[in-house]
């Protein structure tokens, strides 16, 4: 019966008034008490316990007296504890659970001389919660659902009338059968993404998700025919002797005989191997002469290997008169010398080829000096 009591006040409403003798005692709901307390003025009282109501409102025990099971006691009844003018079971009462003046929080009910949440609540905070129906706490506590949605068996479902609200979860937020971008709503909402050039953009237009757009991309690769870098086309950065990447394409690097000069070029994407260059040779001296090459400025992290033909015959045969193929991006250099007794005169054929790395942007350097 006391536990009952002491459950029941619970739902009384307003504050509590200074009744030092009486912790159960508690406010009115529109003046209704549930039983078994009852309406004292304008308070809902236990009469089991309390000394100023004590069997009936208004009936005050005598001093130095104890109210015990709503009759006015000189001592409380044996497994009743002394608590103040009360006569208290410590195993049920929540104004003293377990010792004298020990409330329990809340709604939590004195079970077996412990303050515990009751059945089908769990603790969150002072207060016990029904998490299957409690939006601030649906399915766990501290878990709230969005200010349109309802707890409902421990989940938040939407109310119906109100706005898709989130638009990347795949959740119909608003009760109207349309998901995300499906949904009206959604219009002109944005989610990341990944694009061709990295991650990006993409907005939903009516009902649907348009392109993934921006992203930073990363490096070009020149003339492979994909855009990298993502500024609208593929690269591609031909020098001036272009075409030039076959034996029959070999530029003449000036008309007269016998130059003496340095030129640069590059190769122009991750496609092109071989530039490939002419030039005549005059052999009018007496004396023997030599050709001269050399390449330099090869950039870094590329390897370029330098040949000298003396025919386009020879070139298409890759029969080469000197070669210098030093590793890395080391310099290259031919040093030939006319052999004697007949004419080098001629046209000569000069292949740079890239063995390994890539530079579209980067010139190279090569020196050609004729028969002198």
């Amino acid at each position: 019966m006391a536990l009952l009591a002491l459950t029941l006040v619970t739902a009384c409403s307003g504050e509590e008034g200074p009744v030092a003798s009486t912790p159960d005692a508690g406010g009115t709901s529109a003046g209704f008490c549930e039983p078994p307390l009852q309406l004292c003025g304008d308070r809902c009282v236990s009469t089991q316990n309390d000394p100023n109501h004590c069997g009936a409102c208004f009936n005050t025990c005598p001093a130095s007296s104890f109210c015990d099971r709503s009759s006015c006691a000189t001592i409380c009844s044996p497994g009743l504890a002394e608590c103040g003018a009360a006569c208290a079971d410590l195993m049920t009462d929540r104004a003293h659970c377990g010792e004298c003046n020990h409330a329990c929080p809340g709604d939590r009910m004195c079970i077996d001389g412990d303050c515990v949440c009751p059945d089908g609540t769990e603790a969150c905070g002072t207060a016990c919660v029904d998490v299957t129906k409690t939006a601030a706490h649906c399915g766990a506590c501290n878990q709230p659902c969005d200010f349109d949605e309802l707890c409902s068996d421990a989940q938040c479902v939407c109310r119906t009338g109100t706005r898709e609200t989130n638009c990347t979860d795949g959740v119909d937020d608003d009760c109207d059968d349309l998901v995300d971008c499906m949904d009206p709503d959604c219009d002109g909402a944005t989610r990341r993404c990944m694009g061709a050039c990295g991650v990006g953009i993409e907005t939903c237009m009516g009902t649907t998700w348009g392109a993934c757009e921006g992203g930073s991309g990363e490096a070009e690769i020149c003339g492979d025919g994909v855009d990298q870098d993502c500024d609208g086309a593929d690269l591609r950065n031909p020098d001036g002797w272009e075409p030039n990447d076959d034996c029959s394409q070999c530029r003449l690097v000036q008309p007269e005989p016998d130059p003496d000069l340095r030129i640069s070029a590059r190769f122009d994407s991750v496609d092109d191997q071989v530039d490939c260059f002419r030039f005549v040779a005059d052999d009018s001296a007496y004396y023997r002469e030599y050709i001269e090459l050399r390449l330099t400025d090869i950039p870094a992290g590329n390897d370029y290997d330098l040949y000298l033909y003396e025919s386009q015959s020879k070139c298409q045969a890759r029969d080469a008169l000197a070669v210098s193929d030093a590793a890395g991006n080391a310099s290259e250099s031919i040093s030939y010398g006319e052999s004697f007794g007949t004419s080098d005169s001629g046209t000569y054929f000069i292949r740079v080829v890239r063995y390994s790395g890539w530079s579209c942007d980067e010139d190279y350097a090569l020196v050609i000096n004729g028969l002198d």
